[in-house]
């Protein structure tokens, strides 16, 4: 709402200064109403529980920077084993164009050969400064070739090199970024994974680019496992599309990884002083109600954003 000309923060009064810094955005809702957004993360509490879910809607249309969106500029299905090669962990074939032949966006693996997918990208474009936020979304269907059951599959990071070699199958060192369950004949579905770690460690280090590669559960006990990815190289926005946007971490994420874990879980129990107790700036990110301590009542909170490992 709006007093003497100028935006009402959350005390009602009208913001001035530092706070009208903070504002990132305003939306007319309706002739009486007009909603303030803010460039901090909301607060989840029963006071504000109201504007948290406005930013959560309006946050991808009022952000401060625009999100940039990546395709791949190096991508492929490589091969391991069956009619290729001998079945020994690194690739003996591959298809490097997504047009609807051959054994391309299959994830598979069976006892005696085994397909991956990887994505390269190239992050030089990208203006925003780090720490920034980053996602990896992409679809994936289920098979009906090994109805076996659901399949883990898993999505890694890997040293990219915006080249298409038999090396991206095995190359390393890698790092879980994520896991698909699919489950058989399941229509395409699409899923999100965060992977704003690989993305800043090359935005920060001048590698300027970041690969992935997805590839079932390698500990997986089943005997056969599939899934596909339908894309095609006529229509790049059918790949894994990568967005980038300006970061902001989550409700009690301490250490600013984008993820609430067992790493914030300890920082939690070090600023858990009790009621009435003020606590020190650095745990205001535990302070869930506004109150200038931490609590069991904000420990409740917590579990809530807790995403775990």
């Amino acid at each position: 709402m709006f007093k003497d000309g100028g935006p009402v923060g959350a005390d009602g009064e009208r913001m001035r200064g530092g706070d009208l810094a903070k504002v990132a955005c305003v939306r007319q809702v309706s002739e009486e109403v007009v909603v303030v957004f803010l460039r901090r993360p909301c607060r989840m509490n029963r006071v504000s529980l109201s504007l948290v879910l406005c930013c959560g809607v309006v946050g991808l249309m009022c952000a401060t920077s625009e999100a940039q969106t990546i395709y791949p500029s190096k991508d492929g299905t490589l091969v391991d084993g069956g009619s290729y090669g001998i079945f020994d962990g690194s690739a003996d074939h591959a298809d490097w164009y997504f047009n609807e032949s051959s054994y391309e966006g299959s994830i598979t693996l069976t006892q005696d050969v085994e397909y991956r997918v990887v994505w390269e990208y190239d992050v030089s474009g990208v203006t925003l400064e780090p720490p920034v936020s980053a996602t990896l979304t992409f679809e994936i269907r289920g098979a009906s070739l090994f109805p076996l059951s659901d399949v883990a599959v898993h999505v890694y990071s890997y040293p990219a090199d915006l080249l298409e070699t038999l090396d991206d199958f095995h190359a390393g060192p890698t790092e879980l970024q994520g896991v698909a369950i699919v489950e058989p004949y399941q229509e395409s579905r699409v899923y999100t994974v965060n992977v704003g770690g690989p993305v800043n460690e090359a935005l920060t280090s001048g590698g300027d680019a970041v690969a992935f590669r997805f590839q079932v559960d390698p500990n997986t006990t089943q005997d056969a496992n599939q899934a596909f990815m339908d894309v095609l190289e006529a229509e790049p926005t059918t790949k894994p599309a990568l967005t980038v946007t300006d970061f902001v971490p989550p409700p009690g994420d301490f250490n600013g990884d984008g993820y609430v874990d067992l790493s914030d879980y300890v920082k939690l129990n070090e600023c858990l002083k009790g009621p009435g107790l003020t606590v020190e700036q650095a745990c205001a990110t535990f302070d869930f109600d506004d109150d200038s301590d931490v609590d069991l009542q904000d420990y409740a909170a917590f579990t809530a954003f807790f995403t775990g490992p």
